[in-house]
């Protein structure tokens, strides 16, 4: 995850059109054409680059002259756009067909919306160019599965494995003999504890509340009390016992909470941890990262999969996430060379020095990231150190047991990641579930006006973008969710 800055998302709206789901487009793109060398096609061209702005285009920085000695191909110009503004620029410079943009990284949620209305074009004839192989086959099964593929078609290569993990004072556990906790039980309990009892901290546990992905807090405790999205008539499952028990659980951590938690997005809640305003938070898998790097909590940090309920399996929400797609609007040279561009990006090579850097917010995505954990304790080869910054700032963790401790927390997270929405229109239901979710976190409303809030939304977004369509996708998306072992 990844914000440079304190905003939050003013993500997407709710409405058919502004999804992308009338005008513009129509329908999946065709291949990009193969030429008979596609490396000369490639070689001298420029390309122009579209992402959320901060630390996270940053990579693309660090490794562009190396791609291009390798390829010809010059990456000429990245376009940074605020974390919730850039799904906007996205759906006008598509709807509008527009040549502005070679090279796009977003959000997975939006993937399908954009395969479906023919803005990306599919990948899978350029993969299998001799030399230009992405090795999909490393990638992380969920973002293999889900991330990058779309009716049988790949349309996107991942950069950025978002999923949940707790991040807790290791040293204060040990010093207050807390256990980690491994129910939300538990983990309420504790905050109670560190915001009673505790004088090192000021408060047990924070948690995001800003508008734009507040929901991935709800979605953790929702999917780890078996709740689902919808029945298979697409009616809305939020407003069920298992929301009922998510949302209880979470009302009852916000007593214990910052009260600063309602405005926090992801800095805010990052900078309480690492400025020993909270004993634990639920957040990102870069957060370790950041830690280990900080001045005030390297070396005071743990890293642990999120708690589930009693009797239940314990679920990682993954909000987020950033994906790499070629637009449908540019030439077919253009999109060749975006394509051979994005590929190299996400080569171990290269990706590893991304996921390991704490000089940027991409988390692990391929099984590369975990084989060696070392190159976490490693500088970045790539990077230009000037003025205030030293090839030690490339390094996440001093020492190896460190690197384990992150590569293995990560790892069995993963294991127990919840799914987000990415189908054609889950844009719509994500916005519905995060105006909720950050009303309540505010204090505005309560856990009966906040589940009862949501289904009325959903059941109206399920209408406006139409039933069956809907239905026929959601099921389409849960196949895909089984086989990436994430949904029962």
């Amino acid at each position: 995850m990844k914000l440079a800055g304190g905003a939050t998302a003013a993500a997407a709206t709710s409405s058919a059109g502004c999804l992308g789901l009338t005008g513009g487009g129509g329908g999946p793109a065709n291949e990009v054409d193969i030429p008979d060398n596609p490396d000369e096609e490639v070689d001298g061209t420029s390309i122009v680059h579209a992402m959320d702005s901060g630390h996270n285009t940053n990579p693309f920085r660090w490794f562009q002259d190396e791609i291009q000695e390798e390829t010809g191909i010059e990456l000429s110009n990245i376009q940074g756009y605020g974390f919730g503004e850039l799904p906007e620029k996205l759906r006008t410079e598509f709807n509008a067909q527009s040549d502005a943009f070679d090279l796009v990284a977003y959000y997975p949620q939006y993937m399908g919306t954009f395969a479906a209305n023919g803005h990306i074009v599919p990948l899978d004839n350029m993969m299998e160019v001799s030399g230009w192989n992405p090795a999909m086959d490393d990638t992380l099964k969920p973002f293999r599965e889900i991330y990058s593929q779309w009716g049988g078609n790949t349309y996107a290569l991942p950069i950025d494995g978002d999923v949940l993990m707790l991040v807790y004072r290791k040293d204060l556990f040990e010093e207050h003999n807390q256990e980690v906790p491994e129910t939300w039980s538990e983990f309420n309990q504790v905050a109670q504890y560190f915001t009673e009892e505790a004088s090192e901290v000021d408060y047990g546990v924070a948690t995001y509340g800003g508008r734009g992905f507040c929901y991935g807090w709800f979605l953790t405790r929702f999917g780890g009390a078996g709740g689902i999205y919808f029945d298979e008539d697409m009616n809305p499952q939020i407003n069920s016992e298992a929301g009922q028990m998510a949302m209880e659980s979470w009302a009852e951590t916000l007593q214990y909470a910052d009260p600063q938690s309602a405005s926090y997005g992801y800095a805010g809640l990052r900078d309480a941890f690492l400025n020993e305003r909270v004993a634990m938070v639920v957040q990102w898998t870069d957060v370790p990262k950041k830690a280990a790097a900080s001045q005030r909590v390297s070396g005071k940090w743990g890293a642990a999969p999120v708690p589930g309920f009693e009797g239940e399996s314990a679920a990682s929400a993954m909000p987020v996430g950033r994906v790499l797609s070629v637009p449908s609007y540019t030439s077919n040279s253009k999109q060749l060379a975006a394509y051979r561009f994005a590929q190299r990006m996400t080569v171990r090579k290269y990706s590893q020095h991304m996921v390991s850097d704490p000089g940027c917010g991409e988390d692990p995505f391929r099984h590369a990231h975990f084989e060696n954990p070392a190159v976490y304790t490693q500088e970045n080869p790539y990077r230009d150190f000037g003025g205030d910054s030293s090839p030690s700032d490339s390094i996440s963790f001093p020492t190896m047991a460190a690197a384990r401790e992150y590569a293995n927390a990560v790892q069995e997270t993963l294991r127990q990641g919840y799914p987000e929405p990415y189908w054609p229109g889950a844009p719509a239901y994500i916005e519905d579930l995060s105006v909720e979710m950050s009303k309540f976190v505010a204090g505005d409303q309560g856990v009966d006006a906040t589940l009862q809030n949501v289904e009325d939304a959903w059941n109206s977004t399920v209408e406006e973008l139409g039933r069956d369509q809907q239905q026929e996708y959601y099921q389409n998306v849960i196949e895909a969710w089984q086989n990436a072992g994430l949904w029962n």
